[in-house]
């Protein structure tokens, strides 16, 4: 019996050991691979520290919000642990398409006006001789390699073939809106980076010059090249890692040129701000407006298809481009099912007003050059094998 005793303790101290071996290992990564990005220096601190939005602790929403419900027993939003981590791991037939066919990426030839959708929430677009991408991810949406891989694609988008830009913008600091690598790799050709409050520390980590950063809290804005850049709220969250959850700020753009106004929502769920943003503002000509990644369990900081028409609704845009799909399984339903769906919500709303209020809804392939006046509108999902 002793002899046993003694066998199940030394196993016991086996598995004790590893484990702490195994969490300094963690730790160890979080705290020193730079893709978790940096602390704020005293500087961004007192900007932080000021935001009528951070507690002394966290940044918080406009509006109370949870992050997610999995597991919590809240009737619909209810979701078992086990069938969300088995969807993911083992995709049902169709839900990622096996190879997408997109265009080669001509970002030279790019002129005011026109847009290009880089798949998932990267634009590239130019106004008043301007070039500006939003939230450039060009790599795996994790920080470990191989998890979380974009689709397959016939012509992948590469950083090498982007003109130079002179403003990026960046939402929020998850792994599938903030790229380290790619912001080091196109850091050489970019003017300035617009980020939200908090986020600095990231880039100055990554070896982004001090000078050519500028953070934001909500409403804030700064004029480049006469085209004003306003960072607008959204109900969203932050964090590259275990221990900074919500340390950064979150949010959307508003970008006011002299011959377009242009909405880029970042990540969110529905709220009452997208109205605010659309008065403010007098509406949008085009919104790129998240769409995909949802889930009951999560519904309060993603939007479903049928909240994107109505938060495009809210803003008052002419045009909506939907984006946070087509890239990456984020979630548990079909890769092409948030265009699908927003195409009829947008449809059923057209239904029902008068011709000047409708909204029109850009379709383009990933890589696909279009303007306002020349949307692109096929339906090319539905070729792809899936």
């Amino acid at each position: 019996m002793k002899q046993l005793f003694n066998i199940i303790k030394r196993i016991l101290l086996l598995f004790i050991t590893l484990f702490i071996i195994f969490f300094i290992v963690v730790v160890s990564y979080i705290n020193l691979h730079p893709t978790f990005g940096g602390v704020p220096n005293e500087e961004s601190k007192t900007r932080i520290e000021k935001s009528s939005h951070f507690d002394g602790e966290h940044f918080a929403n406009l509006v109370e919000t949870d992050a997610t419900s999995i597991g919590k027993s809240e009737g619909k939003r209810e979701i078992n642990r086990w069938a969300l981590f088995k969807n993911f791991i083992f995709p049902p037939k169709g839900k990622k398409p096996e190879k997408i066919k997109t265009i080669p990426l001509k970002s030279d030839e790019l002129k005011n006006g026109q847009f290009i959708w880089l798949g998932h929430s990267t634009v590239l677009f130019k106004t008043n001789n301007t070039t500006i991408i939003t939230d450039p991810v060009f790599n795996n949406a994790a920080p470990v390699p191989f998890f979380i891989q974009p689709f397959d694609m016939s012509d992948k988008p590469k950083i090498e073939d982007l003109p130079f830009i002179d403003v990026v913008l960046i939402s929020h600091d998850h792994y599938d809106h903030l790229d380290y690598k790619a912001i080091q790799e196109i850091d050489s050709k970019v003017g300035h980076f617009c980020v939200p409050l908090g986020v600095k520390a990231h880039l100055l980590r990554w070896g982004v010059s001090n000078n050519k950063i500028s953070e934001y809290d909500w409403y804030e804005n700064r004029e480049i090249n006469n085209i004003n850049f306003v960072f607008t709220p959204s109900r969203h969250f932050s964090g590259r890692g275990i221990f900074n959850h919500r340390k950064t700020l979150w949010g959307s753009w508003s970008v006011i040129s002299p011959d377009i106004k242009i909405y880029f929502s970042g990540d969110g769920g529905y709220s009452p701000e997208f109205k605010k943003i659309g008065e403010k503002f007098n509406g949008f000509d085009i919104a790129f407006m998240e769409n995909g990644a949802y889930n009951k369990s999560w519904e309060e900081i993603h939007m479903f298809p049928e909240q994107s028409a109505q938060a495009s609704i809210d803003i008052k845009t002419k045009v909506v481009l939907p984006i946070h799909w087509g890239k990456f399984d984020l979630s548990t339903h079909r890769w092409n099912e948030p265009v699908e769906r927003i195409k009829k919500a947008i449809q059923k709303h057209n239904e029902t007003i008068e011709e000047y209020l409708k909204i029109k809804l850009a379709t383009p392939r990933i890589g696909e050059v279009f303007s306002i006046d020349s949307l692109p509108i096929s339906q090319w999902w539905e070729e792809e094998n899936n």
